[in-house]
């Protein structure tokens, strides 16, 4: 009886995998009618004056600002502190650090040059020491001359790597202790601020290396108002921003630094009003307009992300308009061609479009998260 059992069992199977067989042999004959999907491959269109980049852990959104649409996808590490671009080369420079295993294993930090046309990596060149991984626009600084490439390391003490993007080459690596941001000046030269109330100029030689080191006078209180590592480019130089909301104008001559005079943006009454937040102070070059996320509170609240849009004009050192928020902003930039936009990240991942003239709002785009923005 056990041995009819056993046979049936396995005549049963046999039948059952005959069956399965013929429908396997059967599919390809419908899946044949199916037609295959058209893989399409684009190519960036031509760019807009008003285009901007969100970067966020996720990568580098590219937005057009006059319609909100997004017209592609910078596929950054999720380590990146910064982008900077040179147009003539149609090129973007990324700082970029990679773990083996994601969250430990070897380190490799280095910079990514992407084309514009497929926003795809065309080269790498390797940085031996850590960069600083904070998402800071300034640190990362292309030199004027288009060729030359600042990187800020922080290991934990200060250096500076310079590389040739244009040769795709690692130059060599500046000890830069106490100092850090990086302000392009001339050609081939940078500003850095230093933690004792200083100003660091380095002028560097045509092959990348440095040539001349020159220190200013003290000239902010690193303890009753230090300055920000925030700053602005204006159309001479740069812009440094206190805690307590001063500006000095700063630029270099040869090899002599000028700091001007500071002045207040906060005016007489209203000392309780502080700058703060990520990247929050942006400058539009031709204009002079200063655009500066602000917030009530005591000392120290520098972190806290701002309530109000203050745009100040610094020719007339005047404060012109108060954009009050919805939602706590922590970062803006104002994009620099002559009909600007103001773009404004909320402190929740939002990403706000106004006329950076006439300061009224246009849009609100949603982006992945919480951005920071580079101009295109």
């Amino acid at each position: 009886m056990g041995s009819f059992t056993s046979t049936s069992t396995r005549f049963n199977t046999t039948n059952s995998f005959l069956l399965g067989l013929a429908i396997c042999f059967a599919t390809p004959l419908s899946v044949a009618q199916i037609t295959p999907e058209e893989i399409i491959v684009e190519t960036l269109s031509e760019i807009g004056e008003n285009w901007f980049i969100s970067k966020t852990r996720n990568g580098g959104y590219i937005f057009d600002a006059s319609t909100g649409e997004m017209q592609g996808l910078l596929s950054l590490s999720r380590n990146t502190p910064a982008v900077t671009k040179w147009g003539p080369r149609r090129e973007f420079y990324a700082a970029e650090s990679y773990v083996a295993r994601g969250v430990h294993g070897e380190r490799t930090d280095l910079v990514s040059v992407y084309d514009y046309e497929n926003l795809s990596p065309v080269a790498e060149i390797i940085i031996p020491n850590h960069m600083a991984r904070l998402s800071v626009r300034n640190h990362l600084g292309l030199m004027n001359n288009g060729r030359l490439l600042a990187l800020l390391n922080m290991n934990p003490g200060h250096s500076v790597s310079i590389v040739d993007v244009q040769d795709r080459l690692f130059i060599y690596e500046i000890s830069t202790p106490g100092c850090a941001v990086i302000m392009p000046v001339a050609d081939m030269d940078f500003l850095q601020v230093c933690g004792d109330g200083t100003l660091q100029l380095i002028q560097l030689d045509i092959s990348g290396f440095e040539q001349n080191r020159v220190r200013s006078d003290i000239f902010f209180d690193v303890i009753d108002d230090a300055v920000f590592d925030r700053t602005a480019r204006s159309a001479e130089g740069w812009l440094l921003i206190t805690h307590a909301g001063r500006i000095f104008s700063v630029g270099t001559d040869d090899d002599e630094i000028q700091i001007s005079e500071p002045w207040s943006i906060v005016p007489e009454g209203e000392e309780n009003w502080r700058p703060g937040g990520l990247e929050f102070f942006s400058a539009h070059q031709e204009t002079g307009l200063l655009y500066i996320a602000m917030h009530e509170g005591e000392v120290d609240t520098h972190h806290e992300p701002g309530t109000e849009i203050w745009v100040v004009d610094s020719k007339t050192k005047r404060r012109l308009q108060r954009i009050k928020v919805e939602v706590p902003i922590d970062s803006l930039m104002v994009t620099q061609e002559a009909k600007p936009k103001l773009i404004v990240g909320d402190h929740e991942g939002g990403t706000h479009i106004y006329n950076a003239l006439t300061f009224a709002f246009e849009r609100t785009i949603v982006t992945p998260s919480a951005s920071m923005f580079e101009d295109f």
